[in-house]
């Protein structure tokens, strides 16, 4: 049985209550840096722009972690994993796609109710019954009209998303997977039925359908972002059952997408987790390390100016 919204809903609020959910000034693209930035001060390198279609075309190394969804993790390394493993890997179910939007506009949106003018994020959907209804049309296969829609204002948080006056917004709806409907109408319809004049704002507008999101990352299997279906098999056992869930098969390759536990969310745990793992394992490391002073180090002004990040 798959996890509803509310019950995803409940899960991210329980985390949110732990520290609070903080945005980061500039955007998301800025914890990229900030990781990079740290590891490189510790010594690693990072190369991107190549495809990696088999382990074979990962340099040697004693230890590999893999942020894949499991259907990518077969097609890598499918010849190397044992058939129970690979048979439950592809047994592993994934969720809806989404449909996705980012928007340009030429001033705040303009919300009937004057909370949402304060609330970074808000999720569109009418009565409980026009929710339910929504989702269950995705779950059937089925486009829904009107859809369900998650919208994020990033400028109420951090106005420096945008120039002076300006505003931003980026929103997404559940599709089915593979879908390659372009649902711009009926999303910008949803958000223009509780905020009036929506249209009227758009400067300019991007794209994306559920088949355009896998094209670009094959993680996101059939255009699902999370990676996954939360069923409640897969909520406890995930991806596989197993005693340590990162662990393969493959002496020194690692499992650490957010189709690894705890649960798919900007909280970095699978790959945390996963490295611990690998630490303990391969090179015998069993008190983390301090990521922090790792974090400060990366920080610290360089000679001429400027920082690590």
């Amino acid at each position: 049985m798959p996890l509803r919204p509310a019950r995803r809903g409940l899960i991210l609020t329980g985390l949110a209550h732990i520290t609070g959910w903080p945005v980061v000034a500039g955007g998301s693209a800025r914890i990229t840096e900030a990781l990079a930035a740290a590891l490189q001060a510790a010594g690693g390198e990072i190369e991107t722009g190549r495809w990696v279609r088999s382990l074979a075309d990962l340099p040697p190394a004693r230890a590999v972690l893999l942020d894949l969804a499991p259907q990518s993790f077969l097609a890598i390394a499918g010849g190397r994993l044992p058939p129970r493993y690979r048979s439950a890997l592809a047994r592993f179910r994934y969720g809806a796609g989404i449909f996705k939007a980012d928007y340009a506009l030429s001033g705040p949106v303009p919300w009937l109710a004057e909370s949402c003018w304060r609330a970074g994020t808000l999720h569109l959907g009418g009565s409980f019954e026009e929710i339910a209804a929504s989702e269950a049309a995705v779950a059937a296969g089925r486009h829904p009209e009107p859809p369900y829609v998650l919208v994020t204002q990033p400028c109420v948080a951090d106005p420096g998303r945008a120039p002076a006056g300006r505003h931003t917004l980026w929103a997404y709806c559940h599709v089915p997977a593979g879908s390659d409907v372009d649902m711009a109408a009926r999303l910008e319809a949803q958000i223009e039925r509780f905020a009036p004049g929506f249209r009227d704002l758009v400067l300019a507008r991007a794209t994306r359908t559920a088949a355009r999101e896998e094209a670009l990352n094959p993680n996101y299997v059939g255009g699902d972002i999370a990676a996954d279906m939360l069923t409640v098999r897969q909520t406890l056992l995930r991806p596989v059952p197993r005693w340590n869930p990162y662990r393969t098969p493959i002496r020194g390759v690692y499992l650490c997408s957010s189709s690894t536990p705890p649960l798919p969310g900007v909280h970095g745990r699978c790959g945390e987790l996963a490295a611990l793992t690998a630490l303990r394992d391969v090179f015998g490391v069993r008190r983390p390390p301090d990521l922090a002073a790792v974090g400060r180090t990366a920080a610290a002004p360089r000679p001429g100016g400027g920082t690590g990040t």
